[in-house]
């Protein structure tokens, strides 16, 4: 898919389904590397797409699209970058890098700073490829006791200049 074909916007209340769509299809390819089929099976047990409604609604949340429909997203709020997902069938288009900008340039409002990730292990190496450095490891917070805990991985680094977002999500 051509790169020109994708559209970024700031999200609305309306694209909490399809965020959520998003994110339990990108799980279901975390089996069996980085991630034990019974952790993938339980990944979203609990969650529903009201659990996204706040952050949409708030325009936190970039949206990717492809003719209208949402293929990615991403969200960085001031010293975090959030959520980065892709649908498996839009990667290897630009489409992570892309949204990364987006959310890093929310995670940096003046323009840099220090920023965290908690990420999925097989998501560090497109970390590491911006320069942020693994600084520990732990496990999802939020989940219920009886469920498998989520191996994650903290990474952190400190963002020179990045360029800022607008309404459209026009970058250089």
């Amino acid at each position: 898919m051509p790169k020109d074909d994708y559209v970024y916007r700031r999200s609305s209340g309306d694209d909490a389904q399809g965020v959520f769509d998003i994110v339990s299809a990108s799980v279901r390819h975390l089996a069996p590397h980085p991630y034990s089929q019974e952790v993938v099976d339980s990944w979203m047990a609990g969650r529903t797409p009201e659990n996204y409604v706040s952050d949409c609604a708030g325009q936190t949340i970039w949206i990717a699209e492809l003719y209208g429909r949402p293929v990615g997203f991403s969200q960085g709020v001031p010293g975090e970058v959030k959520r980065l997902f892709v649908d498996a069938d839009h990667a290897a288009h630009g489409l992570g890098r892309a949204l990364f900008i987006r959310a890093l340039a929310d995670a940096c409002p003046n323009g840099g700073g220090r920023v965290f990730i908690e990420a999925t292990p097989n998501a560090v190496p497109f970390y590491e490829k911006w320069g942020f450095r693994k600084t520990g490891q732990g496990v999802f917070a939020g989940r219920a006791a009886h469920l498998p805990v989520i191996d994650v991985v903290y990474l952190e680094a400190q963002i020179e200049a990045v360029a800022p977002s607008d309404e459209t999500g026009d970058f250089p």
